[in-house]
């Protein structure tokens, strides 16, 4: 955990020096990392939940003395969860936290959300379960195969006065778009304080 990394680090430095480092604590800066542990070659990685079936995203960021060689061993680690991606600025994490990192507990509120409109409108919990999850599936996988951007695919299922029009006028009225972004942006702040916080 964050909180205990550096008594963690500390304790063991003596027996790493200038070992490669791959470390998934939140938020902990590698300058931190670096100094706790004695080695320069760190890489830190902001994976996601969905790695436990092989389908995780998982943001990396590596400082200058990490080799080609190091990246290529930590790629190996990481490929077996999913998919990646290399950043060249160690900040950037904090945005892929937002976006990946606490990106799951999103989808799961609008399962959620979607599984309790559909009980209300009469359907089972296991129906409405089934449908919300099925659906995210789906979409996620037209949206990773097909070669339009989300915005147009969104507007191939929205018809003028039909039922998916009104429910994302329902959604622009309130000002989901912008309070979702909002949300995004306090994950990525909550992100950067983290490094702060338990970086010292």
């Amino acid at each position: 955990k964050p909180q205990t990394f550096k008594q963690a680090a500390q304790q063991t430095r003596n027996f790493f020096a200038d070992a490669l480092h791959l470390s998934v604590a939140a938020g902990i800066r590698s300058d931190s990392i670096a100094n706790w542990l004695g080695t320069q070659r760190v890489v830190r990685a902001m994976p996601n939940t969905p790695a436990l079936v092989g389908l995780g995203q998982t943001g990396l960021f590596a400082r200058t003395a990490v080799t080609t060689t190091d990246q290529a061993w930590v790629e190996q680690v990481v490929a077996t969860t999913g998919a990646f991606l290399w950043v060249a600025e160690e900040p950037l994490l904090d945005a892929v936290t937002a976006i990946s990192g606490s990106g799951p507990a999103y989808v799961f509120f609008f399962i959620e959300t979607m599984v309790e409109a559909g009980v209300k409108m009469g359907l089972t919990a296991q129906q409405a379960t089934q449908l919300a999850i099925g659906t995210f599936e789906g979409a996620s996988q037209l949206a990773k195969t097909a070669s339009e951007p989300p915005s147009v695919l969104r507007e191939r299922v929205t018809s003028k006065g039909g039922t998916t029009y009104a429910a994302l006028t329902a959604m622009q009225n309130a000002q989901v778009g912008e309070l979702f972004q909002a949300a995004l942006k306090a994950a990525q702040l909550r992100a950067h304080e983290l490094g702060d916080e338990f970086g010292a």
